[in-house]
């Protein structure tokens, strides 16, 4: 895709073409972060291709390697031009802040010089969270699954309970839904965080805690049926287990199940064409074979009609007439058939 110009900007709620300017007219890094910070990632990212490579470079250093992320886990379109400006290691920075998932998603989007080049630049943990979610195939509930989430070892104390969120979610942002774990790291159940915040001790916590707390298997196909009853729940995420030892793996957030079931969806195959049964083309035809027939036999009776022969006369008529109407109703059904077609 070529760069777009200025007078293309602006049917995007005219947040891309404020960004488009905040870029060009603020030299200063620490301003323009500081001017970008109130816009949406998702806006940040419609506004990129009115940029040049060299205002986007500007962009990227400016807002920093993890805000960078967070944009480019937006991005639906140009992801391999985009990377291509970018140092090697600069990219790897930028996928390594990502979620696993969106990540995945990203490197996907790349060459396949350009993928591996990245990922041999990154960190042996950011490797295997993407080479966890690669194992699973497209039709698999573990293609869908992030690994951000919080998960909490049951038995904690609430102070504890909350000091092991507070630490977590410095790298995990997925923080509505709690997992409580075993020691062995298989589900015991969650708690909804406002739950936890409004508990005033720890058998109170207790009670709210859900031990028959929906899950999935990563190894599990995904299915129509599947999709129906996880949305059902409504929950911000659900549990994906290992199929051999039930360790809690990472979760499908409601966005994930959201954007499969659309793409699903635009995937149906279209309803198939109605067909004219082909009794009604030959009903079609004999009718105007018969009409045909009777016009010509009205012809021939009209050119020998006497005018003082009453009989020939009224033949003439009734020839013509139902020659005519035998005409009419064949042609219809031609006609129905190919509106129909």
């Amino acid at each position: 895709m070529t760069e777009r110009n200025t007078e293309e900007i602006m049917d995007e709620r005219y947040y891309a073409q404020e960004i488009f300017d905040l870029v060009r007219k603020t030299p200063d890094k620490k301003k323009l972060a500081t001017a970008l910070s109130y816009y949406h990632d998702n806006d940040i990212a419609s506004a990129l291709s009115y940029l040049t490579p060299k205002e986007r470079k500007h962009l990227y250093d400016s807002i920093g390697i993890e805000a960078t992320s967070r944009v480019f886990a937006y991005l639906d379109e140009d992801v391999d031009k985009y990377f291509a400006e970018l140092e090697a290691d600069q990219a790897a920075d930028i996928i390594e802040e990502m979620d696993a998932d969106d990540a995945v998603d990203i490197l996907e989007g790349l060459n396949d010089r350009k993928a591996k080049e990245i990922i041999g630049l990154m960190e042996p943990e950011a490797k295997e969270d993407i080479d966890l979610i690669n194992s699973y195939a497209d039709n698999q509930f573990g293609s869908l699954m992030t690994t951000n989430f919080i998960a909490v070892k049951t038995g904690l104390s609430i102070k504890e309970t909350m000091s092991s969120l507070v630490e977590q979610a410095k790298e995990n942002d997925n923080i509505g839904t709690i997992y409580l774990i075993n020691d062995n790291d298989t589900l015991h159940g969650a708690i909804d965080l406002r739950d936890l915040l409004t508990s005033k001790n720890e058998e109170e916590l207790e009670e709210t805690v859900i031990t028959s707390y929906p899950y999935v298997y990563a190894d599990q196909i995904i299915s129509k049926e599947s999709l129906d009853e996880l949305i059902d729940y409504d929950e911000d995420s659900i549990p994906v287990l290992s199929e051999k030892t039930n360790e809690v793996l990472g979760v499908i957030t409601a966005q994930d199940l959201a954007e499969y079931t659309f793409e699903d969806m635009d995937e149906q195959p279209e309803e198939p064409e109605v067909v004219v049964p082909e009794k009604e083309n030959k009903t079609g035809g004999l009718l105007l074979l018969c009409g045909t027939v009777l016009l010509i036999a009205a012809a021939i009776a009209g050119h020998t009609v006497v005018s003082d022969n009453v009989s020939r006369e009224t033949a003439f008529i009734v020839l013509l007439v139902a020659g005519t109407v035998f005409s009419v109703v064949g042609l219809y059904y031609f006609y129905a058939k190919k509106k129909n077609e």
